[in-house]
């Protein structure tokens, strides 16, 4: 008996482990896409926005890394998750900077995949 507790221990262990290493990828891909538009557009105070996407990009290749077992994890796992956790304070100030502008929705530039995207960081912070 104790032995099939285990072997279903580790099969959900494996199977949330392939899940949050699918929400880094997603991490790593949307604000690293972002990161490059920032470079790109070199919109206003692009520089500090650059920086906070490019640490986040880090962070969350350090995951994905540490759930592969491609780097060691005990010397990551407190640093990896003060990551997470700051990663989901900044989705949570996206959604609300987005959703604090005046004119709401009908304001001409409303930035829809800020919302995708803050909420996204919300769940891999999680």
């Amino acid at each position: 008996m104790q032995a099939a507790i285990l072997r279903s221990l580790r099969s959900l262990y494996s199977m949330i482990s392939g899940l949050a290493a699918l929400a880094s990828l997603g991490v790593v891909l949307s604000c690293g896409w972002l990161a490059t538009m920032e470079l790109f557009l070199r919109h206003q105070d692009y520089g500090w926005r650059f920086l906070v996407e490019a640490a986040i990009v880090v962070e969350s290749a350090l995951t994905i890394a540490v759930l592969e077992d491609l780097v060691p994890a005990a010397p990551l796992r407190w640093p990896l998750a003060a990551g997470a956790l700051v990663t989901g304070l900044v989705g949570w100030w996206v959604i609300a900077e987005d959703l604090s502008r005046p004119g709401l929705p009908a304001r001409p530039h409303f930035e829809g995949y800020l919302l995708i995207v803050g909420l996204a960081l919300i769940a891999y912070g999680c």
